[in-house]
């Protein structure tokens, strides 16, 4: 299975790149996808707890399960005005 995973802001900066296709085993959650990008990009752990994610274009909380073909953004909290 493949997901598509965007980085913005900070995610992106430790990255280097904005969006990478991550080949996942099947039944995995985003937060076993987190922390398959922390041990490709260790510098994630710093801002783990203030990562919040999107599946879909939906906001999500971790715990759902990812499919072929997803796509996953990760990014930090957003403040506007």
């Amino acid at each position: 299975m493949r997901v598509k995973v965007r980085f913005y802001s900070a995610h992106r900066e430790i990255v280097g790149k904005a969006e990478e296709e991550i080949k996942i085993e099947e039944s995995i959650t985003i937060n076993d996808l987190m922390e398959k990008l922390i041990e490709k990009y260790p510098e994630l752990e710093k801002i783990r707890d203030s990562t919040l994610y999107s599946l879909n274009h939906r906001y999500a909380k971790g715990d759902e399960r990812l499919k072929d073909g997803d796509e996953i953004a990760i990014f930090p909290p957003v403040e506007g005005g």
